[in-house]
C-alpha cells in the first residue's frame, strides 16, 4: 500500500511540473502572437526645441557687496552702544562711544583752542598789515591742522557708521576694554550681494563673465561679474565673484549657500532622456516613428545634464520618437502606440 502511495505522489509531481511548463510556454507563445498581431506596445512623443543648460555647483558665502567694519583706534573702554543688530543706520550716525575725557581727545581739544586763538589774533594783525602774508599763512596752516586732528580724535571716541545700511554684527559690549584694531561693528548695504566661489584649474576655462548663476533651493538668479586670472595660493583655486540683486529679502549677509554656475546653454536644443537612446555600433541611436513605421537613426550627442543629453545631429524638431518600450523593439518591429506611463520630459 505504501509503495502505491509513493508511486502515485511521484506521478502527481511529474504531471504538475509538465502542466506548469506547458502553461508558461503557452503564455509566452500567446504574448508573442499578440505582439505579432497587434504590435509591441510603445509610447511616443514629438520633439520640441527647449532651453538646455549645464551647471557646475560650488559652495559659497553670501556677503553684501557694500559692507564695512568699523575698528577701534584707541585703548579705551566702550561706554555706549547706540544701535542693535538689524537696525538701519545712516552714514555718520554715532554707533559706539568711548570716554569723553579720553586723553587723545582732550589734547586735541586743547591744541585746537590754542590754534584757534592764535588764528583769530593773526587774522586781526594781518588785516591791520602788522604781520606778513607768510606769517599769517603759517598760523592758518596750524589752525587747519589742529581742526583736522580734533575731527580725527572725535571720530576715534565717537565711532560713526562708515556707510548707510543695516547693522549686521556688533563685536563688543558696553564696559569692554578694547585695543586699536579691535572690530567694533559691521554695516551692510543690502542693495546688492556677492558670493565668492573658488574654481579649480580644470574648470576655470568653463566660467565666463556674464554667465548666469543660481542659489540652489531658493532659485535666486545672479551673474558672474568677475573671474580672477590669478590663483589663490592658499585654496589652490581661482576666485570667482557672483553678484545678486539685493531686492530679494531671502538673501542675508553671511549665509552659506550652494551656487550653480551655468557653463553651457542652448535655448533651442533637442534633448532626449538617456532611456530614449539605444546602442548603435560606436554611438547611440533613437527610433523615429513615421506613418506608423519605425526608423532607427544614429544621433550625435553634446553636453549632458543628469539623465538628459543634448542631441546635436540626427534628430530635428517635430520628429516623433519612441520614448517608452524602446528596449523591446528593432527597426523591423511592428508597434502599437499606447499612452505614456513615465510621462514627458
Amino acid at each position: 500500500m505504501l509503495k502505491k502511495l509513493v508511486h502515485f505522489a511521484i506521478l502527481l509531481s511529474v504531471f504538475t511540473v509538465l502542466s506548469c511548463g506547458g502553461k508558461k510556454e503557452n503564455s509566452a507563445a500567446s504574448m508573442e502572437q499578440l505582439h505579432a498581431e497587434n504590435g509591441i506596445p510603445v509610447s511616443v512623443r514629438q520633439l520640441v526645441a527647449e532651453d538646455f543648460s549645464v551647471f557646475l555647483k560650488y559652495p559659497a558665502l553670501v556677503q553684501a557687496s557694500s559692507e564695512s567694519t568699523a575698528n577701534a583706534y584707541i585703548d579705551d573702554v566702550v561706554r555706549t552702544i547706540s544701535a542693535r543688530v538689524g537696525q538701519t543706520v545712516r552714514q555718520g550716525d554715532i554707533i559706539v562711544s568711548f570716554s569723553a575725557d579720553n586723553r587723545t581727545l582732550q589734547q586735541a581739544v586743547l591744541t585746537h583752542q590754542n590754534a584757534s586763538t592764535a588764528f583769530e589774533r593773526s587774522s586781526f594783525l594781518f588785516r591791520s598789515n602788522d604781520i606778513s602774508r607768510q606769517d599769517f599763512d603759517a598760523v592758518r596752516m596750524q589752525f587747519e591742522l589742529a581742526t583736522t586732528n580734533l575731527r580725527a580724535a572725535n571720530d576715534m571716541v565717537y565711532v560713526k557708521a562708515p556707510i548707510s545700511g543695516t547693522i549686521t554684527q556688533i563685536n563688543v559690549r558696553e564696559t569692554q576694554n578694547v585695543r586699536p584694531g579691535t572690530p567694533l561693528f559691521t554695516v551692510s548695504n543690502s542693495n546688492a550681494f556677492e558670493a565668492r566661489l573658488y574654481v579649480g584649474i580644470n574648470e576655470i576655462e568653463l566660467i565666463q563673465t556674464g554667465a548666469r548663476a543660481f542659489i540652489e533651493r531658493q532659485n535666486i538668479e545672479g551673474r558672474i561679474t568677475q573671474v580672477s586670472l590669478a590663483m589663490d595660493s592658499q585654496k589652490q583655486a581661482f576666485p570667482v565673484t557672483v553678484s545678486f540683486d539685493g531686492g530679494d529679502r531671502r538673501l542675508v549677509s553671511g549665509m552659506n549657500v550652494d551656487v550653480s554656475v551655468e557653463t553651457y546653454r542652448n535655448e533651442k536644443a533637442i534633448v532626449l532622456a538617456q532611456r530614449e537612446l539605444v546602442p548603435n555600433g560606436i554611438g547611440p541611436a533613437a527610433f523615429i516613428v513615421e506613418n506608423g513605421n519605425l526608423r532607427k537613426v544614429a544621433v550625435q550627442t553634446g553636453d549632458a545634464r543628469g539623465l538628459f543629453v543634448e542631441i546635436t545631429a540626427g534628430l530635428n524638431e517635430g520628429d516623433t520618437i519612441v520614448s517608452e518600450g524602446i528596449q523591446s523593439i528593432n527597426a523591423n518591429s511592428k508597434i502599437n502606440i499606447v499612452p505614456a506611463i513615465i510621462g514627458g520630459m
